[in-house]
């Protein structure tokens, strides 16, 4: 008779204890649990997923969604409509630990509903995402749940050559290498991993040989349900950002090559995984370098595609693929060696044009001045030219305009003796304004330009009044 309930600070615990709940209510790639399935969850709705010893099982439809909203039956669906089904059992992997969620088929008499995507909220409530085809389906319907075979069958590979790739890279580039994040796909994987410098390629080669040495090997994969507490003790390698229950998968790769905690699915040995192939390795962030591979099928497309590329550029290169890399070679010294030339003869001819140039001088206000417009192909070639004729000159002001791609460029030299009375920076940022645009620079050599090149005799002319405007 003198216990008393504590009901606020019981409310107190409750609410603390939903947002706990909640917060952990995480589905497939840690997006929030949409109020739909959260409601589920708090019946207590669960999927038994059994995908790991098949392929298909009779299932039961407990949930059908259309755009968030629960329905009891789907007849049809609009264009575009996320359709969501929840079974009570199914052989679907959902998106975890980098694995992309299975594929296949949800089938019952005519009725045919394409799986094209498979997630999980909280930690035993499996969605299948995807479109109703045909038929009807309807809450406590019995139907056949199908994954398709070889997306499961070719992601495997791709996961499993993972672990090998990871124990390649802490082989070859030393302990420090962790796994930073993954992607597992039917098409292709990913690894991100810890490290402090690009990979060069002889070692992606040498990483490459050692995971296809290990499949050649054909290790069988070993997989052990255990607490964490007893996988952690086997010195198992386990991913620092995954969330992991009390028990785990270990996933034992041959006698010492691999051994990690992993939920995803695999292949029964690493001979299955066929070939594998680097693809690409690339930074993603400071000190994280990403690897992008091909296994099975995948993996010999991208070789035939490369021999195919290899052949092309020999056939242009009247070269076999062997000898193709020297070819380039002696390609590369002879359009090096044409540059040069052309860049002598382009000495040669703005030699010619600067002294054409030079018969056309004016003086001004006792001023030696050359202004004029030129034909050139960019700034520095006018720079050059313009650098020419200030040496023949002697003493004086240098002007020279061209049009380059629609716009007007403008480069003005000026002799040292006249630097204390004229600044090229000055009279090329006035003369910029003429031809619609800016320029600067320094009081013995600027350039600047703009977009109305048909202003370029008038920018002429206006030097012209500058230098007579200019008291000695």
């Amino acid at each position: 008779e003198h216990l008393r309930v504590d009901t606020d600070g019981y409310q107190e615990a409750m609410t603390r204890q939903r947002r706990l709940s909640q917060a952990s209510w995480k589905g497939s790639g840690d997006q929030e649990t949409p109020e739909a399935f959260r409601e589920m969850l708090s019946r207590g709705v669960t999927t038994h997923f059994r995908g790991y010893d098949t392929l298909q099982s009779e299932s039961w439809v407990l949930g059908i969604l259309s755009d968030g909203a629960q329905m009891d039956c789907l007849e049809n669906s609009a264009p575009g409509a996320t359709i969501e089904v929840v079974l009570d059992q199914t052989p679907f992997y959902a998106q975890s630990g980098g694995q992309v969620g299975d594929q296949g088929l949800l089938m019952a008499g005519d009725t045919r509903f394409r799986v094209t995507d498979t997630v999980k909220y909280g930690t035993d409530l499996i969605v299948h995402k995807g479109v109703l085809e045909v038929g009807t389906l309807r809450v406590g319907d019995a139907l056949q749940a199908q994954v398709d075979p070889e997306k499961r069958a070719a992601t495997a590979r791709n996961h499993s050559a993972t672990h090998l790739l990871h124990a390649a890279l802490r082989q070859v580039l030393g302990d420090h290498v962790k796994q930073a994040g993954s992607l597992v796909s039917p098409e292709r994987l990913r690894f991100d991993f810890s490290h402090f410098a690009q990979v060069d390629s002889e070692t992606l080669m040498e990483i490459e040989r050692i995971v296809n040495r290990h499949i050649r090997e054909n290790f069988p994969l070993r997989i052990e349900q255990m607490s964490k507490e007893s996988a952690m003790k086997t010195g198992a390698t386990a991913i620092f950002e995954e969330r992991y229950g009390d028990t785990v998968r270990l996933v034992r790769i041959g006698d010492g090559v691999s051994m990690e905690l992993c939920g995803g699915t695999h292949v029964a040995r690493t001979g299955d995984i066929g070939l594998f192939r680097i693809a690409a390795e690339g930074a993603v962030a400071a000190n994280m370098r990403r690897i992008e591979a091909f296994t099975g099928e995948a993996a010999l497309a991208y070789d035939q595609n490369q021999e195919v590329a290899l052949r092309h550029v020999a056939s242009l290169l009247k070269a076999t693929p062997e000898t193709v890399g020297e070819r380039i070679e002696r390609l590369l010294d002879e359009i090096r060696s044409k540059e040069r030339e052309i860049e002598s003869l382009k000495g040669k001819l703005l030699t010619q044009k600067s002294e054409d140039l030079l018969s056309g001088i004016k003086e001004v206000n006792n001023i030696r001045v050359v202004a004029r417009e030129v034909e050139a192909e960019s700034p520095r070639e006018l720079r050059d030219a313009g650098d020419r004729i200030r040496d023949k000159l002697g003493s004086g002001i240098v002007l020279l305009g061209a049009r380059v791609e629609d716009r007007a460029i403008l480069t003005c030299m000026i002799t040292p003796d006249l630097t204390h009375r004229f600044k090229a920076g000055d009279i090329v940022k006035h003369l910029s304004a003429v031809v619609g645009g800016k320029g600067g620079g320094r009081p013995d050599m600027a350039q600047g330009g703009g977009n109305r090149p048909e202003k370029i005799e008038e920018a002429m002319e206006t030097l012209y009044r500058l230098i007579e405007e200019k008291p000695l």
